[in-house]
């Protein structure tokens, strides 16, 4: 693809033609779905599949003799046989993904079958089998036997109708693996965001594609090689958080164990792997302490971020899941903004929906009235170059959020309505969509429907527990509903994540803080957003109370002279009424009152 990918494509789809279609259909196969370059083929008989098997690749041997070794398009194929679910036309389950994992251990040009494949076709074609013994399979939860066909140059031997029937009420998945690219298994949940073993991606630099990371063995440099499991054990941990983010796809450790001590430069990892990013790192473990460094690197071995933890043991499985949260949240974010680095250093023409909602980002991480303006735009075209993209029907569902927040809508309920019938469009395509679930659980906030809003947060965590938005969110939830302590904790934790909160998640880490009396770190949040937010008026009044309760009287009135003028509409009733705890509600009034900004409404108004 690299050196010639309209000829490869070509190519390709001759082969398709000639050899792999003609093939399945003479051993009644079905093409269950095409993912990328792979091909996921259901047979009614074990014997159908191996044949055809066996025959594609022959017939690929032949067509690659002549050809030169750079040019050559290889197969590598998986079967197993067992149960599977089928729903709407597609099929689930462990059958399905053990022939996936079988394809991954496959050679270019070869074939690896499951133990029960061996037993019920040996003696059967003409081909042999080489064990290759018990692997322990990713997702799997018993081992696996697994053979390897060698393939002679003689006819499969012809078959009876007796013998198809003997097997017609098997299942089998059969996957063909072009030249080694894989593009993700999309059939099956457990598979979301990681590549099959020894996979990669076709187009690594394909416009609007999600950018491809490997995480690399992490290095153990403790000297004590018998705690390199904590090493390995982190490396595959972060693979699994990773892989929770919908905006990256993530290698698995399977490809890129081999790489494990091995002195290769990035840019060849980059080529074996076809990423566009890679993460190194290293552990120090001592007796009382460990350090971890890592750091996100390109192909040309450009550092593009880094970070070092270095944290005491106590339960060192704990600890791990400790550092793998904070690296992957951390990781997560810097991807994004390189990302959209990327992407708005490219011309503005010829943009897919990847790279529309990649520009509407920032607008979101700091809106202003046109910025959002601008992102709905730019989301929209998204969703025209693409009706079920489900990350762009959530980030134009928080543009509305937004605009109401801050005061932008001119008519609120009409703006939240949007938000919601978009959050939901969103989770209808993807479920586990958690922008999407973080929206709708602030809309039932400011409808206090506070039980649905900590449904709706909890989903997004139990999604992704790494996901900066879905945490603060989780944060926000907890704040109101008097749960102050847990709610400081969430926010801060999303706030080490993403140290670029945003403005309502910054407000409501300050008023936690402030109703737990930690006044100086109130007026740290509210003084953030006012000087990093344009909009952000609402902080005065945190800002205000926070002043008075210090005595602090001066700077007090200043906040609420500011904020008088610059929101005459301030409403003292409404700001902190959605406090369910009593005591919390009337402690922030009583900074407010002490401000000038709130008087108790007489027995007369009440």
């Amino acid at each position: 693809m690299g050196t010639d990918e309209e000829g490869t494509l070509a190519r390709l789809k001759e082969l398709q033609h000639a050899l792999i279609e003609p093939s399945i259909a003479n051993h009644r196969g079905r093409v269950v779905k095409t993912t990328g370059d792979g091909l996921l083929v259901e047979f009614a008989s074990v014997i159908e599949a191996v044949r055809c098997a066996v025959e594609i690749q022959r017939g690929m041997a032949e067509r690659n003799a002549a050809a030169p070794c750079g040019s050559r398009i290889e197969f590598r194929i998986g079967i197993n046989v067992g149960d599977v679910i089928i729903e709407g036309g597609d099929i689930f389950g462990d059958g399905v993904n053990v022939a996936a994992r079988l394809e991954g251990l496959a050679e270019p040009g070869g074939i690896c079958v499951s133990g029960r494949v061996q037993e019920d076709v040996d003696g059967k074609i003409d081909a042999a089998f080489v064990d290759m013994g018990e692997h322990k399979l990713k997702n799997i939860a018993r081992p696996v036997r697994v053979f390897r066909l060698r393939l002679n140059s003689s006819k499969p031997k012809a078959h009876t109708g007796r013998q198809g029937a003997v097997y017609s009420a098997l299942l089998l998945v059969l996957l063909l693996l072009l030249g080694g690219i894989w593009m993700g298994l999309r059939f099956q949940p457990s598979f979301f965001g990681t590549l099959s073993p020894g996979a990669r991606p076709a187009r690594m630099a394909e416009l609007g594609a999600k950018p491809v990371l490997a995480v690399l063995p992490f290095v153990n440099q403790g000297g004590d090689a018998a705690r390199g499991y904590f090493a390995d054990g982190l490396t595959q941990d972060l693979i699994s958080a990773l892989g929770r983010f919908s905006t990256m796809t993530v290698m698995s450790w399977n490809a890129v164990a081999p790489y494990k001590a091995k002195p290769i430069g990035p840019y060849e990892i980059s080529r074996a792997l076809g990423v566009r990013y890679q993460v190194e790192g290293s552990v120090h473990q001592t007796s009382d302490r460990v350090r971890v460094t890592a750091q996100l690197v390109d192909r040309d071995g450009r550092v593009l971020w880094s970070a070092r933890f270095d944290e005491a043991i106590v339960d060192v499985f704990a600890l791990q899941d400790k550092i793998t949260s904070q690296i992957a949240g951390a990781l997560a974010i810097g991807m994004t903004e390189i990302e959209q680095r990327r992407v708005l250093a490219k011309p503005t023409d010829n943009l897919e929906a990847y790279d529309y909602v990649l520009r509407a980002r920032p607008a979101l991480q700091r809106p202003t009235r046109s910025n959002i303006a601008e992102a709905r735009t730019l989301l929209r075209r998204a969703i025209e170059l693409d009706p079920d993209y489900a990350a762009a029907y959530a980030a134009l569902a928080e543009t509305y959020l937004i605009g109401t927040a801050m005061g932008w809508a001119q008519s609120p309920v009409e703006f939240l309505n949007q938000a919601e019938g978009l959050a939901s469009r969103a989770l209808s395509l993807d479920a586990s969509e958690v922008r999407a679930r973080v929206v709708l659980g602030r809309i039932h906030i400011f409808h206090q429907r506070y039980e649905q809003a900590k449904a709706e947060m909890d989903r997004a965590l139990a999604t992704n527990p790494n996901d900066a938005d879905g945490l603060a969110g989780h944060g926000n939830i907890l704040m109101w509903l008097g749960q102050t302590d847990a709610a400081i904790e969430a926010l801060e934790q999303a706030q080490r994540i993403n140290p670029e909160l945003n403005a309502l998640d910054r407000n409501a880490l300050g008023l936690a803080y402030y109703l737990k009396e930690r006044y100086d770190a109130a007026v740290t949040q509210a003084q953030i957003n006012l000087r990093e937010v344009l909009g952000a008026h609402f902080s005065y009044a945190l800002l205000a109370a926070a002043y008075a309760q210090q005595g602090r009287s001066e700077e007090a009135a200043g906040a609420a002279a500011a904020l008088k003028r610059l929101d005459p509409m301030f409403d003292p009733q409404a700001f902190g009424s959605k406090l369910q705890n009593p005591s919390d509600l009337e402690r922030l009034r009583d900074g407010l009152r002490k401000a000038g900004l709130y008087t108790p409404p007489s027995s007369a108004q009440r």
